[in-house]
């Protein structure tokens, strides 16, 4: 086996390899962060900290695609037992003056040693059974503990299957390399691609399928009710539905009824809008959940107010979902910063100021489905985000 297969089922793929094949990256990507593991093979050459550190980046623009999101490093550094004894003091028979060792031991505290590993590679014979120590993971003590959960298989893979990783085969000459400076410095992506080994990013799908059903969902209700299949009277919401169970059902269909061709439309083109936006951002069962909750959550609203003020009423469309989904994606943009999409708040700001604005003009526009919407969607999806972030902190501290 080899290191890929141990990796992949945590999620990782190869993204970037130098030509000389000894700096190596691992990458996972998730949601709001992505995790990379660096792998420098240190057994045949010696690379400086900075050779090392151009090579991880390299990664950072490439990787959130001028998207911001956090990018977590692990620096998995491959050397024999001398190697990592001249770093770390102690580890194996070759022992330093005491002046030197206590500047070795400075050296490893400071910034760029606080995230590396050692993977070491010993060939030095056991003291009981003459057998080659094999290969081990080291975590020093200003490393962290773990990471992301993969600590524990790591060590248990090295010690049985040693160090290998498959990794495609480079087709340049040695001229090409000593040209390129690949024996002396980290690789450099050229013209053609070839001094740089790297995967075709994972894109994110181009349909939004929730957002896309949504819309075919609302166009069918509506042909159906067109042909007079169904009244949609009898699925609208109405006064005092809340204290009737029979009727409940309304709570759920109304969201899905419009009145003529021009309320579908521009509903659907908000729906579009704003939900394709969202469903890339968080996952599609979330995104399924905002939206029926905020139009449930809306018209419970807007059924209680119009109850208790006496003022008979029908209501339906898709609106107190679509501004759910409006409250969603501002409770995501606040809570995740994401700055590079600044820009959205104003849309949003604007959306809401008509909203308020034409619920002012027309008196038949339900304003209350909009306000109980817009804030069910911006508390669901705030819990959610809250609960990813605290699921990512609690992963990196393990």
């Amino acid at each position: 086996m080899v290191l890929n297969e141990l990796f992949g089922k945590y999620g990782y793929r190869i993204y970037m390899c130098s030509v000389d094949q000894r700096y190596i990256s691992f990458v996972q990507e998730e949601n709001y962060y992505i995790n990379v593991i660096g792998f420098f093979d240190e057994r045949r050459q010696t690379s400086t900290q900075a050779q090392m550190q151009g090579f991880l980046d390299a990664h950072k623009g490439r990787l959130t695609y001028e998207r911001p999101k956090d990018i977590h490093f692990l620096k998995l550094i491959c050397t024999n037992a001398k190697g990592v004894g001249q770093l770390v003091p102690g580890m194996d028979a070759h022992g330093l003056a005491e002046e030197e060792a206590a500047e070795r031991e400075a050296q490893l505290t400071r910034a760029w040693t606080q995230d590396v590993w050692y993977l070491i590679d010993d060939e030095n014979p056991d003291a009981i059974t003459g057998e080659p120590m094999g290969t081990r993971l080291f975590v020093p003590q200003t490393a962290p503990e773990d990471f992301y959960g993969i600590k524990s298989p790591l060590e248990q893979f090295v010690a049985k299957e040693g160090i290998q990783i498959a990794l495609p085969e480079i087709n340049l000459s040695e001229a090409e390399r000593t040209q390129l400076g690949m024996d002396k410095a980290p690789a450099k992506e050229g013209p053609d691609g070839r001094p740089v080994l790297r995967e075709k990013p994972r894109e994110k799908e181009a349909a939004c399928f929730v957002t896309l059903g949504l819309l075919l969902i609302n166009a069918t209700m509506y042909i159906l009710s067109t042909f007079d299949i169904f009244s949609k009277d009898d699925f609208a919401l109405t006064n005092g539905i809340l204290g009737i169970p029979g009727e409940w059902f309304r709570l759920f269909t109304y969201m899905f009824l419009h009145y003529d061709v021009m309320h579908l439309i521009n509903n659907m083109l908000m729906l579009y809008a704003i939900g394709s936006i969202l469903e890339r951002q968080i996952d599609r069962w979330m995104f399924a959940v905002v939206y029926l909750a905020a139009g449930i959550g809306g018209g419970c609203i807007s059924v209680w107010y119009h109850t208790r003020l006496l003022t008979p009423y029908y209501s339906m469309g898709a609106s107190g979902a679509i501004y759910g989904i409006m409250g969603a994606l501002m409770a995501y943009l606040m809570l995740r910063r994401q700055r590079s999409q600044r820009g959205l708040y104003g849309r949003i700001g604007f959306a809401l100021f008509l909203m308020f604005y034409t619920g002012t003009v027309d008196k038949q526009i339900d304003q209350m489905a909009h306000l109980g919407g817009f804030f069910c969607g911006l508390i669901v999806c705030g819990i959610y985000c809250l609960l990813q972030g605290n699921k990512k902190v609690k992963a990196g501290s393990k």
